[in-house]
């Protein structure tokens, strides 16, 4: 059975491998007819690469300094004054797209997902995000320096008093200085120290002022910009540009979760607790089985309660998808985990996705290690029970501080018999460990896995816990084409 489904691309393969013991003991406890597993939908996959994506960007970024060129802002730089004028203008116009850039990135199109996942998208977010900040600041001073300096460069005072006069008497000067004051604000509790000081919901909705400010920016971009002025195409083409990032956030951030939470009515069937702080929620809903999910994936949940409408938490599906139910084990690790683990059955939840990449869909290898750390076990669990494998080809490392600290420890051992997997638990801190004997170092990963290099290795767990995996799989050689995981943090 499993060489032949081995045979199959591992995307589609991986809904072949159904392991229905889940399935029956659930159905055997509900009173319903053990009629086996349906298979969700996959996701659809597009033919699109990481290289496309740069293309794209690459293009606009020569389309935008061409325009440039074409509206004469090379002659800019032949006198001092002029060169600051032109640093200004330049600044704007690539801050600005960068500004749109990151809003791409964060659109939640199934495009973007699937050629550079949740986790890089994130990261390319931050940095074009604190990169169009700059430039944005840049401009605002390099301009108004050069429209306020006289027969020598202007003096930071006279800068000062420039862009005061700018906000009060300019038309649309209030908008672009409140734009650049709020993008300056997200950028500042983006910062990893002021994140730490801040609740998840706060930082979401500080960053939800991003939208206003590229509004108010397109405004007065409209009102002055050099691009714009007395030039259609150049103004169609920013428009164009607008529309690229703003079109997939409307479409896959809001309009898709929306269509999809009123198709499925998700809801909360059952809430089971696996141990001491650790709880499974199963949620079910109307016409799952054209729910496109894969084991692996995650989705954001929000419980449509008085005080939790406004909240939105990631969490992994932690078993393989059966178009019936999604199951969510969630740990108490803040408020808002603690408020969805006191969820009573029949609570309505509003989700958002299935996103990420940690699948089947990005496998090269026919062998598999799965390494979680602490409650990164819920999608490599997932993986354990539908990813298509030979006898000893799939393995799982769980990684804990204690016997007790153990979740899925029975579903484990099951799905390892019912599967012909390798699972070891390993327990202890690792201040326990000799460095030797680091069962997450290089030489402990070798030794445990002689075979390691011939596998693709999936990885969830804390950052510290997965930085430690990555540094030590890069030492002993393993390829970044056969890395996958996925960071939650924010």
């Amino acid at each position: 059975m499993y060489r032949t489904l081995c045979r199959l691309r591992p995307h589609d393969a991986e809904m072949a491998v159904a392991v229905s013991t889940r399935f029956k003991e659930t159905a055997k406890r509900k009173g319903r007819k053990e009629d086996g597993p349906l298979t969700p939908p996959l996701p659809r996959r597009w033919s699109l690469t990481p290289g496309d994506l740069y293309l794209l960007i690459g293009g606009a970024a020569l389309l935008i300094g061409g325009m440039w060129v074409r509206h004469g802002g090379a002659s800019l730089f032949a006198d001092p004054i002029g060169a600051i004028a032109a640093v200004g203008q330049l600044t704007a116009l690539y801050g600005t797209l960068l500004a749109l850039i990151g809003i791409l990135l964060m659109s939640r199109a199934p495009w973007i997902e699937q050629v550079v996942g949740s986790d890089e998208a994130a990261r390319l977010h931050r940095l074009a995000g604190f990169a169009s900040v700059w430039l944005l600041v840049v401009h605002a001073l390099a301009s108004t320096a050069a429209f306020v300096s006289g027969d020598s460069i202007a003096t930071p005072g006279q800068i000062l008093d420039g862009i005061v006069d700018f906000t009060v008497r300019q038309e649309g000067g209030v908008g672009a200085t409140v734009a650049i004051g709020l993008f300056i604000l997200v950028a500042f509790v983006s910062i990893r120290a002021a994140r730490s000081f801040l609740a998840y919901e706060t930082w979401y909705g500080i960053h939800l002022y991003v939208y206003i400010a590229v509004a108010l920016g397109f405004t007065h971009q409209i009102a002055l910009g050099s691009d714009f002025v007395g030039d259609a195409l150049a103004r169609n083409t920013w428009i164009a540009l607008y529309a690229i990032a703003f079109v997939p956030l409307i479409l896959f951030r809001f309009l898709t979760p929306i269509f999809r939470n009123l198709r499925h009515q998700y809801y909360v069937d059952e809430v089971v607790m696996e141990r001491t702080g650790v709880v499974s929620l199963w949620v079910a809903g109307r016409e799952l089985d054209q729910l496109p999910v894969r084991a692996g994936q995650w989705f954001s949940i929000r419980a449509l309660t008085a005080d939790g409408w406004w909240r939105s938490n990631p969490f992994s599906i932690s078993a393989g998808p059966d178009a019936r139910r999604l199951r969510f084990t969630i740990e108490a690790v803040g408020d808002g985990s603690r408020r969805l683990q006191r969820l009573l059955p029949g609570t309505r939840l509003f989700l958002e996705g299935p996103y990420g990449l940690l699948t089947g869909a990005v496998r090269t290898r026919e062998k598999v290690l799965l390494i979680a750390g602490g409650i990164g076990i819920t999608p490599l669990r997932a993986l354990l029970e539908v990813l298509p494998a030979r006898r000893g080809d799939l393995a799982l490392m769980y990684r804990v501080p204690s016997k007790e600290t153990l979740v899925f420890k029975r579903e484990l051992q099951h799905l390892a018999d019912a599967r012909n997997a390798e699972v070891a638990f390993v327990t202890g801190s690792r201040e326990s460990f000799a460095f030797r004997d680091d069962p997450l170092s290089a030489a402990g990963l070798n030794a445990a896995y002689p075979d390691i290099l011939e596998r693709d290795v999936y990885l969830c767990g804390s950052p510290r816990m997965m930085d430690k995996v990555e540094e030590s799989l890069h030492e002993l050689g393993m390829p970044k084409v056969q890395v996958h995981l996925e960071r939650f943090g924010w």
